[in-house]
């Protein structure tokens, strides 16, 4: 085979593993992000009862 063939055909295929580590980077961080936004909403939800139980004892 052609020696240029072979270097083109390595340079696409490390492309696209580099492609598919991309993306897989990419989906890993929006499912984290997504758990974090949980916690996040959770803590908040939390506060606003607490800021909720503190007005209706005359605290605030």
């Amino acid at each position: 085979m052609d020696t240029t063939l072979l270097i083109a055909i390595a340079l696409v295929v490390s492309i696209v593993a580099v492609l598919l580590v991309l993306v897989a980077i990419i989906i890993y961080q929006r499912w984290r992000i997504g758990d974090q936004n949980v916690f996040i909403e959770r803590f908040i939800h939390q506060n606003e009862e607490l800021r909720e139980k503190m007005r209706k004892a005359g605290i605030v």
